[in-house]
């Protein structure tokens, strides 16, 4: 053990785990705000691992490498915390999560399930990450945040507040959720994009670069249009917008344009090269009624100020 302790001690049973060492732990005081008494036997834990401060490890959780878990934090269920990992504060660990690399766990937060934490990603404040979440990176996730099911938090991205990263969402490069905004089923938020307020981003979305969604209407996503069945996303950006149609981006304003152009290439006969054109013209002057909107919301938010 990396420093004295004076409350638990190795006992004789051992296994291997990795090429590591680790032995059971036995109480050696009552630990009252652990729920654990003199004599009780925890999880296992190797000989450079740290258990400091009241700190307790239970059930067959496993501490290992020159990880830290101290303070009043806890770690159960069949949770593995190794690499230089963290966990301090009140934080909790459990389930089958794993906390490993440079990852540090504090505050009041919580990893449960089969979350995983790793690189130098930060959970904190009274954050809560579970389900198979995935959080790598340089990214932080605090506040009152939550990231579930299959979410993906990566890269330098922020979630915070009370945002929601939820089902197979995704959010990544430098990009921020919070206040009450959600992220769901498939949508991706990257690049430097903000999305918060109270705005929901669902669906196959994709909002990236300098995107900012505040509320629900600040993104449009449609699927199946024109010639190749694509997906649309028209996201709301701090100076204007952008459009993207399958691997296309442009803005509503040249849409057509493309179009055109495309067109010449298509193989197909005339009446369905007709309405593909329909459906893009219906398109552009939906993302049209949108942008004016959008348009006329600046204008009056420039006018309060």
């Amino acid at each position: 053990m990396k420093s004295e302790n004076k409350y638990w001690e190795f006992t004789e049973e051992e296994v291997h785990h990795f090429g590591h060492r680790l032995r059971r732990i036995r109480a050696l005081v009552d630990l009252p705000d652990r729920r654990v008494k003199k004599g009780e036997t925890g999880g296992w834990v190797s000989d450079s691992a740290e258990i400091s401060g009241s700190a307790w490890v239970y059930d067959e959780a496993r501490v290992y490498g020159s990880s830290r878990v101290s303070d009043s934090a806890e770690v159960s269920g069949s949770a593995w915390v190794y690499g230089n990992a963290q966990i301090t504060g009140s934080a909790r660990v459990s389930g089958a999560a794993r906390v490993h690399g440079l990852a540090r766990v504090y505050g009041s937060a919580r990893v449960s399930g089969s979350a995983e934490i790793t690189s130098s990603a930060r959970i904190y404040g009274s954050a809560r990450v579970s389900g198979s979440a995935e959080i790598t990176g340089s990214a932080r996730v605090y506040g009152s945040a939550q990231v579930s099911d299959s979410a993906k938090v990566v890269g330098s991205a922020r979630v915070y507040g009370w945002a929601r990263i939820v089902d197979e969402a995704r959010v990544a490069g430098s990009a921020e959720v919070f206040d009450l905004a959600w992220v769901c089923d498939g949508a991706r938020v990257c690049g430097e994009a903000r999305v918060y307020g109270s705005a929901w981003v669902a669906g196959l979305a994709e909002v990236s670069g300098e995107a900012r969604v505040k509320v629900k209407s600040h993104v449009m996503t449609l699927t199946s249009i024109g010639s190749k069945d694509s997906t649309v996303n028209l996201v709301r950006t701090e100076k204007g917008h952008y459009l993207q149609v399958g691997g296309w981006e442009g803005t509503a304003y040249n849409l057509m344009e493309e179009v055109y152009r495309r067109s010449e290439k298509w193989v197909c006969d005339a009446a369905t090269k007709q309405q593909w054109i329909k459906e893009y013209q219906a398109l552009e002057m939906l993302a049209m009624e949108r942008v004016a909107a959008w348009e006329r919301a600046r204008s009056e938010e420039a006018t309060k100020q």
